[in-house]
Formats: C-alpha cells, sequence, structure tokens
C-alpha cells in the first residue's frame, strides 16, 4: 500500500515520476486514496485489459459514482454481451476501408488548416492546430448539425476530468455534461443528423430493433468526446516534443515514411489517457498479488507505456521506434474503436505540417491542463516556421 497523490497535481514530470515510483514498488500497488488497486507494469495493465470477465467495465470506469451512474450503458460503461451488440451497431461507419475513403478529405482539411496556421507564424497551438483538427473532421464523421458546434470541445474536454475523484471543478463539469446529455438527446429525438453518417447509422439501428432507442444518446456520446479531446491531446504534446527535439522534426522530414512509426512512439510516449478502472467480479491474482472481490482496479496504461521492462530507453522519445505494441489506443475488448480515425487525422496533419514547416519553436512555456484523467495541455505559444520539405 502507498499514500502517493496520484491526483496530486496534472504536471507531466510528476505523475511519471510517480508511475516509475508505484512499478518499483510491484506490478500491482494499493492505493490508500482513493482505494484502488493500481496496475503499474506492461505485461500486467495488458493482462488486466485482456480478461474483461474478471475485470468488468459496468460498474463504471472512473472515480466519480455520479458520472459512472451517468455514463452507464455506453460501449464504455458496459461488457459483453450489451458491449459487443452496442459496438457493433458503429462498427461498419468505423472498418477501415470506410476509413480510408474519407482519407482525401481529412487530408485536405489538414493542408486547410495548416496553410491556414503557417499564414500566421505565432499560434496558440492548443486551440489554432490541436483542438481545430478533430473539431474539423468529428462532427462532419459523425454527421452533427451546425447547432452547438462551438460547445462541443468545451463538453468533451470536461468528461475525463470528471472521471477522476471529486474537485473543486466537478460541479461546473457536470453541469456542462449536463447539457452535453440534453443536446444528444435533441438530436436523437429530432433525428438532427445527416443521412448515411455514422449517427444515422445509430438511430437506424433503434428502428430495427437492435439496440433500445434509449441507447442513442448515449452511443452519442460515446463517440463525441473521447474522438475530439484524446486527439487534441496527442497533437498537443506533438508540438511540444519537436520543438524541444529540432534534430528528430529534421530527420522525420527526410524520412516521412516513418510517420506512422512517429505517431505511435507519440501514443506511447504521452499516451492522453491514464487508465480508466475497472472492477473485479471475483478474487484474482495479478502479478502475484491477490485482488479481492468487488475492488476497484486501475489499469495505468500511461505507466505501462514507459515501463522500463518493456521499452529500452522508455522516457526517450525516438520517432524510428516504432512501438507497435503500446496500450494507448487501451486492448482486448474495450479497444478504442475509433482509432483509425485517430490515427488518420494525425497522419494527415504530420505530413501536412512536414511539408510546410522547418522548425517548430515554442514562444513561451506551455501551461498543461488541470486534468484528473487526460494528459494535456491547456495552452501551447508556438511558432511555425516554414521552409520547404527536405
Amino acid at each position: 500500500m502507498t499514500d502517493v497523490d496520484m491526483f496530486a497535481t496534472s504536471d507531466q514530470r510528476t505523475r511519471y515520476e510517480q508511475y516509475r515510483q508505484l512499478r518499483e514498488l510491484g506490478p500491482v500497488v494499493r492505493l490508500r486514496e482513493p482505494d484502488t488497486y493500481a496496475v503499474t507494469r506492461y505485461a500486467e495493465v495488458k493482462a488486466a485489459l485482456a480478461d474483461h470477465t474478471s475485470f468488468i467495465s459496468g460498474e463504471g470506469v472512473g472515480f466519480n459514482p455520479e458520472l459512472n451512474q451517468m455514463i452507464r450503458g455506453t460501449t464504455l460503461v458496459s461488457d459483453p454481451p450489451e458491449h459487443d451488440l452496442l459496438r457493433s451497431v458503429v462498427a461498419d461507419g468505423l472498418k477501415p476501408r470506410v476509413i480510408r475513403g474519407r482519407g482525401e478529405e481529412i487530408a485536405q482539411k489538414a493542408r486547410s488548416l495548416v496553410a491556414d496556421v503557417v499564414s500566421k507564424g505565432e499560434i496558440e497551438g492548443v486551440r489554432e492546430l490541436a483542438e481545430a483538427m478533430p473539431m474539423s473532421v468529428i462532427p462532419d464523421f459523425l454527421g452533427l448539425p451546425e447547432r452547438n458546434r462551438d460547445h462541443l470541445y468545451e463538453w468533451a474536454k470536461v468528461g475525463g476530468d470528471l472521471l477522476g475523484p471529486v474537485t473543486e471543478r466537478t460541479p461546473q463539469n457536470l453541469e456542462m455534461t449536463q447539457s452535453m446529455v440534453r443536446f444528444t438527446h435533441e438530436l436523437a429525438e429530432n433525428r438532427e443528423v445527416a443521412p448515411g453518417s455514422l449517427s444515422a447509422a445509430m438511430l437506424e439501428a433503434a428502428d430495427e430493433g437492435v439496440i433500445p432507442p434509449e441507447k442513442c444518446p448515449l452511443l452519442f456520446i460515446d463517440y463525441i468526446n473521447p474522438s475530439l479531446e484524446t486527439t487534441a491531446s496527442a497533437i498537443g504534446h506533438l508540438l511540444v516534443i519537436f520543438a524541444e527535439r529540432p534534430d528528430q522534426w529534421a530527420a522525420l522530414r527526410a524520412e516521412p515514411g516513418l510517420v506512422a512509426s512517429t505517431i505511435n512512439e507519440l501514443v506511447r510516449y504521452e499516451s492522453p489517457f491514464r487508465g480508466f478502472t475497472r472492477v473485479a467480479t471475483r478474487d484474482t491474482e495479478l502479478g502475484g498479488v491477490t485482488i479481492p472481490r468487488g475492488a476497484r482496479v486501475w489499469p495505468l496504461v500511461a505507466s505501462a507505456n514507459r515501463d522500463e521492462r518493456k521499452w529500452e530507453r522508455a522516457d526517450e522519445f525516438d520517432f524510428r521506434r516504432n512501438p507497435i505494441d503500446h496500450l494507448g489506443f487501451g486492448y482486448g475488448t474495450h479497444t478504442c474503436a475509433g482509432q483509425g480515425v485517430a490515427r488518420l487525422e494525425l497522419h494527415a496533419l504530420i505530413h501536412a505540417l512536414l511539408d510546410s514547416v522547418e522548425r517548430i519553436e515554442l514562444t513561451g512555456d506551455p501551461v498543461i491542463a488541470e486534468n484528473a484523467m487526460v494528459n494535456t495541455y491547456a495552452e501551447i505559444p508556438v511558432r511555425l516556421v516554414t521552409g520547404k520539405a527536405a
């Protein structure tokens, strides 16, 4: 057991040091507050995520009981067979061939966005690039109406924070989440979605009796929130990482074929989400530790992705590493369903930046966002210096 407060700060360096301390203590460490079994090392985190019968999601995946109840019955907070049924509803819209069919459209959005920010030179990287990229893609991909688009990102941003323990931010976060819930109910009731979109497929599944109609608003939330904030987090880290490592940016411009490797290393090195919790359905041994039935378990994906037992030079960023088995998109039953779209967005944006930007320079100190569960920035003052691709 340890008294380490895993929610004392959002500072990235402090969190990574805490993860290291926990890994040294053992593969499974009991946190005193909140009372949780933290799974710290790569092998054990992967094993826990793979065992959806011993460690279930249907009892909530966060530390806030009110939010766990509010989002119960989403794909995120459900278990097979319900989870498999809900996930199948959107599976067709997320198949690789469908996503690839949107590739040129997304690439054009990325080129247009990069051209705009490059023309400005100095930008606030979170708002003008990291947030702007998924906001240019996801609402159209989901078939959402124009109304409330200016609220979508703020709503998505508080969702991850709410999954942590209650803080002084919780009341306002809950209020914003309730606004989003009302909006998604209106979408379903009024059928305010574009024909042929992912959202339309959800409504059609309800019409055909595949899923209960009351599931549609929950599924809307399920795909809006993670598709915006986690991708924006990755883009923000991309800017900071390469601003601090100009030699790697120059090398990547010379080897643009390594963009896919870069994306894997980016998500390993700065995992956007710390990890969803589970609840043990029975006494289960993991890493030599018996986790009792009913205990809340926290597979720390962000710690696993920095585990020295798995990765050489785990605390170094190397775009050539290509860690294809990182856990940044989850693993097992709850592997991120939308990761194909996220990868396509990142791929398009990085290539657009490589074509236009010779150097990425910080013009001030990045500001870390206060968020219990998401690893992200609030502000990144940055200058994009143009130059022809190598």
